[in-house]
């Protein structure tokens, strides 16, 4: 089962994944602190040490192979060598010798030829499980970018229904680094350095963010105006693909486009 980054009730969260998620205000959102903890990413983490064991385990025989080319003597089969020198007779005969040294040639022809047959697989499989990693690694940090994103936007009051505009907006800002001890964090690099994720949005929210925050609600709040008229929806699909986000955002905050 796929893991929701927000619950609106305690009830509908799975017991067994009752202890990854914290209330905020009316809300149950998945705690990232400990994300590699997670069920669904320490499945991905083991995979991805088991393939860097194995890779590791490749290299080692292809270089091993590689050493063992290099110090290959004209007559590195023992037996063989040996052979070739008790047929060889005298060896200043120049017909002997043209037939030894081209069953030599042959053989290490043969023997190279197989072996750079293994180098190639070797690193074929290489390649394929480099690639396999770098996927499941491009996976982790997109989970931990966005979800650690999400929560600070729902922490400062963002209007759900604008969640996803806000996040399409400020996603790009958002990069993972590898802390020394292998764990994962969420950074947003400014012109004062890296901050994190919580702070930054905090800042946004007091400035560019305003429009996205949640309105007040009661008799009292601002914009109801005693109308009895609910608000006007903002136009644009703030659930659709990049660009669909992108045109509403600019439609309704037509500030944040300058």
């Amino acid at each position: 089962m796929a893991l929701k980054s927000v619950y609106t009730s305690g009830d509908d969260i799975p017991a067994e994944h009752k202890g990854l998620y914290e209330e905020q205000g009316d809300v149950f959102v998945l705690s990232i602190e400990d994300i590699d903890s997670h069920p669904k990413v320490r499945g991905v983490i083991t995979a991805n040490r088991e393939n860097v064991k194995k890779r590791d385990e490749y290299k080692a025989r292809a270089a091993e192979l590689e050493a063992r080319i290099a110090e290959i003597p004209e007559g590195f089969d023992a037996d063989e060598y040996l052979a070739l020198k008790a047929s060889a007779g005298d060896p200043d005969d120049p017909n002997k010798k043209k037939i030894a040294d081209e069953h030599i040639q042959s053989q290490k022809a043969l023997y190279e030829t197989r072996i750079a047959n293994l180098t190639k697989k070797h690193g074929d499989e290489l390649s394929a499980r480099d690639q396999a990693i770098a996927e499941r690694d491009g996976y982790i940090d997109r989970t931990v970018a966005e979800a650690g994103l999400k929560d600070s936007l729902l922490a400062v009051g963002v209007d759900p229904e604008l969640l996803d505009g806000a996040l399409a907006y400020l996603k790009p800002s958002v990069k993972v680094q590898r802390t020394d001890d292998g764990n994962r964090k969420a950074i947003v690099e400014t012109d004062l350095g890296e901050i994190a994720v919580p702070d930054f949005v905090k800042d946004w929210a007091q400035s560019k963010g305003r429009a996205f925050l949640a309105k007040p609600s009661g008799p009292a709040a601002e914009g109801n105006n005693g109308s009895g008229r609910g608000a006007k929806l903002p136009s644009g699909n703030f659930g659709g693909d990049k660009g669909e986000r992108t045109k509403a955002i600019a439609s309704k905050f037509p500030e944040l486009a300058q």
